[in-house]
């Protein structure tokens, strides 16, 4: 792997951890919109509501699915943290640095305190961070230990350095990636991708697996859509 590739790679795993954090801060605000109570926390990104959170989530999501979150979380602190901090966003990479970093300690910390779990998805299998969350979250419960104003700040960060992060796809696709995008963008179905590129369907399959996560998406719908935004597929 390239060093431009590995860094576009470490890139789009910061930016999936901050449209996570962005998902949540969105469903909070939902939530307070239909009439959840404030909590006493201001400032969600700090550790003392990301470690009551955790029994929020763990009340409906595999242990497992939980480490996998605490693990791109932790990676995604360690890449901003390589970046430089871009003028402007001083106060809102900081506080997504925080949030990550927290977030992954408060799981960490949690997790052994109630045993392990095996996953829900089934034997061998693990739900993996870019897949669908498997069980309904219980937004509100999480939007009443902070408050609105608290969540809407966090919501601004978490949009302002995915933006800053969201990189053009051709600089973190190699030519193969950018060929199976197209094929796979055309409507093309992948026994029709797999013999017009020569490989086997289990490898498309793996390929492009690989490509949605390094795109920060959760699969064909949202990476084509992606393409399709940034010009790729004129």
């Amino acid at each position: 792997m390239s060093r431009d590739t590995a860094s576009g790679t470490a890139v789009a795993t910061a930016h999936l951890a901050c449209a996570r954090i962005a998902g949540v801060a969105c469903a909070m605000i939902e939530a307070y919109e239909f009439g959840a109570a404030e909590g006493p926390h201001r400032k969600p990104w700090k550790a003392e509501y990301l470690r009551e959170s955790v029994n929020v989530y763990d009340l409906s999501l595999p242990r497992s699915y939980q480490r996998d979150i605490a693990a791109l979380f932790r990676r995604g602190a360690e890449v901003m943290r390589g970046l430089p901090v871009p003028v402007g966003l001083d106060e809102d990479w900081l506080i997504v640095d925080e949030y990550l970093t927290e977030a992954s300690l408060a799981i960490a910390l949690w997790l052994p305190s109630g045993g392990l779990e095996p996953s829900r998805a089934g034997p061998g299998r693990s739900p993996g961070i870019g897949a669908r969350t498997p069980t309904v979250i219980r937004f509100d419960q999480l939007a009443r230990l902070t408050t609105r104003e608290g969540t809407e700040r966090l919501s601004r960060a978490a949009h302002a350095v995915q933006q800053h992060l969201s990189l053009p796809t051709l600089q973190v696709l190699g030519d193969d990636e950018q060929r199976l995008l197209r094929k796979v963008a055309s409507g093309a179905s992948i026994v029709e991708v797999a013999a017009e590129l020569g490989y086997s369907e289990r490898s498309i399959y793996r390929a492009l697996s690989k490509l949605w996560h390094k795109l920060g998406v959760t699969g064909r719908v949202q990476g084509i859509r992606k393409a399709a935004a940034e010009g790729l597929l004129d």
